[in-house]
């Protein structure tokens, strides 16, 4: 029963994926909507909905893409494979390293039981306790430790003994929003100095400061909160079998004992990559250099942490499939997918109130967020936004803000890096993952409307 149920929503999922592509494109090509752009929404629909069905494994859906997009002429191997360029694919690769070697020491267990107690040794708690995790980080590191939240958020699972579950997905989606949800109201240098620039063309004497996003955007830690007080009703954790208790935390983190040399090794290097986090823009250098170093010093001797079994359990299948998802954004700048979608909603825009202009604004960055990554969306749309705002008389702070709180109206966990990450750690399934974000989506449109648009106005952002 179980696999004919199975066999019927892979026919199904597989009769969506190739219906949709073959709908676009017998769309007639126009003027904006070029046959390089037809392609495009061919390929990536394709792909994308393959994913989403999880038809595929995702190490073939990875070489799929951008495969496509090079034999198919849409653009050449420099472009298709440029990802491979990025350090935030080599960023994820010193992550996952750096999980194995956390997980082999023991460190991971000893952090993950630790939190839960100081949450009260209660589900609950840990569920919160992830969610603050995550902000945390982000604050001492200026939203670059959402990698390190995800692998805490990940050992916390292990040590409960989780498996891909209920239980296991609202522990996980309690740490992304936190790690990497709350990096539209955060300081996140990356994030200002793209959204500055385009400012600038207005403003020239503009200048984002430590709490800009958060003037704007900060109603968002409220939303997290709701929504995790919403997702523990819908899944009833009451009566959700989970073996939490807290003199079993106590008894589990006894038994560890006193800190091993290995996991005192272990915790240099994790202060080593956090103080370099919190230091390297002093000094001009990108985030990404710190995992793409430190969690390699721990196998040089002296430090010795992990071994040749450490990197036979690294699931490189994560580190081609983060590729591909980076690609689209890439691949989507070089086709104008921008200048597309500028195109089609400005002469929408004439005429309209500041309220349907906003929520337009908000829909148009959802709907980019499927085929771009937030940072390819901030680099292609921040300026347009600002242009357009400034044409139909608001600030172009508000529409480059607005731009940026939908870089968290997602879907898939492929739309970020931080929710991809925390879902190719296993504890998530993806349609639990697509309850969540369909929710939280909800919550943002509607805590939009009903509170931060009317403050805005109060504040005159607007």
């Amino acid at each position: 029963m179980l696999k004919k149920n199975h066999d019927r929503v892979a026919l199904i999922g597989w009769i969506v994926s190739i219906l949709v592509p073959v709908i676009v494109s017998l769309l007639p090509v126009s003027g904006i909507f070029t046959g390089s752009l037809k392609t495009f929404f061919v390929i990536t629909l394709f792909v994308i909905l393959i994913i989403a069905f999880e038809l595929l494994p995702k190490l073939i859906a990875a070489i799929l893409l951008p495969s496509l997009y090079l034999i198919s002429g849409l653009v050449p191997a420099d472009i298709a494979f440029a990802s491979w360029t990025s350090t935030t694919v080599w960023m994820v690769m010193g992550g996952l390293i750096l999980s194995n070697v956390l997980e082999d020491c023991g460190l991971l267990k000893r952090i993950a039981f630790f939190v839960i107690r100081k949450c009260g040794g209660t589900y609950t708690g840990v569920v919160f306790g992830s969610f603050i995790i995550g902000i945390i980080l982000n604050l001492i590191t200026f939203c670059n430790g959402w990698l390190v939240a995800s692998v805490l958020v990940y050992g916390i699972c292990r040590a409960m003994d989780l498996k891909p579950s209920k239980e296991s997905a609202l522990v996980c989606f309690a740490g992304t929003i936190g790690a990497t949800g709350c990096t539209v109201c955060l300081f996140y240098p990356g994030y200002f100095s793209i959204m500055e620039e385009s400012i600038r063309e207005f403003i020239p004497d503009f200048t984002m400061t430590m709490t800009s996003s958060f003037q704007y955007n900060g109603w968002f830690v409220l939303w997290s909160v709701l929504l995790i007080l919403i997702m523990m009703k819908v899944y009833r954790i009451k009566d959700l079998k989970i073996n939490v208790h807290k003199e079993y935390f106590e008894e589990q983190y006894a038994a560890l004992g006193k800190v091993s040399t290995k996991e005192k090794k272990a915790i240099l290097m994790i202060v080593l990559l956090l103080a370099y986090l919190m230091t390297c823009r002093l000094f001009g250098l990108p985030e990404a250099y710190g995992f793409m170093v430190i969690p390699f010093l721990m196998f040089i001797p002296g430090i010795r942490l992990g071994d040749e079994n450490t990197l036979k359990r690294l699931n490189y299948s994560t580190v081609f499939f983060v590729s591909a998802c980076l690609g689209i954004g890439t691949v989507g700048a070089a086709v104008g997918f921008g200048d597309f979608l500028t195109a089609i909603v400005v002469p929408v825009l004439e005429g309209k109130g500041t309220l349907v202009v906003c929520l337009i604004f908000l829909t148009m960055g959802m709907i980019a967020n499927l085929f771009m990554t937030p940072y390819a969306m901030l680099g292609g749309l921040s300026l347009p936004f600002a242009q357009i705002a400034v044409s139909l008389g608001m600030s172009p702070v508000a529409a480059c803000m607005l731009l940026l709180y939908s870089c968290e109206l997602l879907f898939f966990p492929y739309e970020s890096a931080g929710n991809l990450i925390m879902y190719e750690f296993g504890m998530l399934p993806m349609k639990e993952f697509i309850k969540q974000m369909t929710l939280k989506t909800i919550i943002m449109y509607l805590g939009f409307i009903f509170v931060m648009y009317p403050m805005w106005h109060l504040l005159g952002f607007i």
